[in-house]
């Protein structure tokens, strides 16, 4: 969960394991730890700093990764060998003693959002009118996944920051220094619209919005696609979180792999690795024709 107390801010792991726990109570993985949390390392940058072997090194990070307290970030050959360079799986960890199902009553908001609510800015949530607006006259219908998301945001930052909900046709206020999420593609919310074509994934409002990728060259033209995506603001400074579907199936599916995956989103592209934007796709897991869950594309 991402919490803030006290100006601490952080990405904050839940550790629901034993062998986590113990992993964690360690004291030379603790260490490990320290050391990582400074910066992302390599085991044997790690053992030149613990002066032991990087043999022994290897074996307790071996044991932290599997463990889920560390992720590796990067591998690269060196001398026919892989060298692979680990850092946090998360800022900080914690033990919640009480029902389990707390996880899933407060979902976990994603480390993107750091990039908006950590900075002087004003945060504005921006939702397409259920008015028919627009040259497609098209109406939103997506207010219902956008008051889920407005409300984890509420119960991690409360009235920490400046965060406002406003329609797309209602914009009073000057968006060009603010940090903006915004909800629905361009055919339904006019934000979207305006800066649809300076983005790295966009749609293509002539192929009946078929998403198409400048990452990876190539388009998504299934309804249940969808779009994520930690963009500058194109219309000034700040930053821009567009999330946003062919159709609402695909709308949903984002919204949902922002609140199941908070990690895996939060990673760049796997073709480039500058640029945190990704295709979504939505799954009906349970067979009922409804969108419940969702896979990243790239």
């Amino acid at each position: 969960m991402y919490s803030s107390r006290n100006n601490l801010k952080g990405y904050t792991k839940i550790l629901d394991s034993l062998d986590s726990i113990k992993a964690l109570a360690n004291p030379l993985r603790y260490k490990i730890l320290e050391l990582l949390s400074e910066a992302p390392r390599y085991s044997n940058e790690l053992a030149d700093l613990l002066n032991l072997s990087e043999q022994l090194v290897y074996y307790h990070v071996s044991h932290l990764r599997k463990t889920g307290l560390i992720r590796e970030i990067e591998s690269i050959k060196i001398r026919g060998t892989m060298a692979i360079r680990y850092a946090l799986s998360a800022d900080g960890f914690s033990i919640v003693f009480g029902e389990k199902d707390i996880v899933k009553k407060y979902p976990l908001l994603s480390p993107i959002f750091k990039h908006l609510f950590e900075k002087d800015k004003k945060v504005y949530l921006v939702l397409s009118s259920p008015e028919p607006h627009g040259p497609f006259r098209s109406r939103g219908r997506d207010h219902y996944l956008a008051a889920q998301l407005a409300y984890v945001i509420g119960a991690v930052f409360g009235a920490s920051t400046y965060f406002k909900v406003i329609l797309d046709t209602d914009i009073r206020e000057d968006l060009t220094n603010a940090n903006l999420i915004v909800f629905g593609g361009p055919a339904v919310n006019m934000v979207t619209s305006s800066v649809n074509d300076k983005l790295p994934i966009y749609f293509d409002v002539k192929r009946d919005n078929m998403i198409v990728s400048r990452l990876s060259g190539k388009t998504y033209s299934e309804d249940g696609c969808g779009i994520v995506e930690l963009v500058d603001n194109p219309m000034g400074s700040g930053k821009l979180i567009l999330i946003a579907g062919k159709h609402l199936s695909g709308t949903k599916a984002a919204l949902l792999t922002l609140l199941n995956m908070p990690m895996e989103i939060a990673q760049p592209n796997s073709y480039d690795e500058k640029t945190i934007a990704h295709v979504v796709e939505g799954v009906d897991s349970d067979g009922d024709g409804e969108v419940d869950d969702a896979i990243i594309l790239e």
